[in-house]
């Protein structure tokens, strides 16, 4: 339904939202975004672990929070590279995900982040955790990333701060083993929830075939990461 979609235009740049979920919309060929895409990355101190443009992914490394500051704070100091001796016990990596959509290129950003937390009564030993994903995060970078595909400041902070429409409805039908998800949603709109979902969830895709339907994926605990 167009009533559960929003957009922001800037130039040929602009950023849907559906529900909590925000991506950009590029009216050029993905191949003449990888590199941008990857240029903004490592110009915000990030080295990337995953580079595969067959697949459309990109995943940085993780990084680390220095301090324990304000969320503003934190969004401009993110980025240094994960350092053990000054690690403050979180860290963060982001997944970028760019695909061909319906109405031109489409750039996805997923948060995934862990944080360190005593594993004894006597607080002499830590082991990482998973910790839930930040969607404000996840808009941050896309409206940086907004800024170095060609939008001013300006419009990028206005186009992430308009108003969220209502999510889809997401159903599990089925008995036994063959439960299914039903989305009230168009193909296009599943198929990028799906992705996002995996990403968030820290599935890797090792190859995906939209025109049947499939993404390919395998996990890895990110407690043994």
């Amino acid at each position: 339904s167009p009533n559960t979609t929003g957009a922001m235009s800037v130039g040929d740049v602009r950023m849907e939202r559906q529900g909590s979920q925000r991506w950009l919309v590029i009216e050029r060929p993905a191949d003449k975004l990888w590199q941008p895409t990857r240029d903004f990355w490592q110009e915000n101190g990030f080295l990337l672990a995953i580079d595969e443009p067959r697949i459309g992914i990109m995943e940085t490394d993780w990084a680390e929070n220095r301090a324990k500051l304000p969320l503003d704070v934190i969004r401009r100091t993110l980025g240094k590279v994960f350092d053990s001796v000054y690690s403050t016990g979180e860290r963060d990596k982001f997944r970028t995900r760019i695909d061909r959509g319906p109405e031109g290129t489409e750039i996805h950003i997923t948060h995934r982040g862990m944080v360190e937390v005593y594993s004894t009564t006597d607080k002499d030993q830590t082991v990482w955790q998973p910790r839930p994903s930040d969607p404000e995060l996840e808009v941050e970078f896309l409206r940086r990333l907004m800024v170095k595909l060609g939008a001013t400041q300006e419009a990028a902070m206005q186009a992430s701060q308009a108003p969220t429409p209502a999510a889809a409805n997401v159903r599990l039908v089925g008995e036994g083993g063959t439960k299914v998800l039903e989305i009230d949603e168009d193909f296009d709109r599943a198929w990028r929830q799906i992705g996002l979902a995996l990403d968030r969830g820290g599935f890797t895709v090792d190859d995906r075939d939209r025109s049947q339907g499939l993404y390919f994926v395998r996990y890895i605990d990110p407690e043994a990461q």
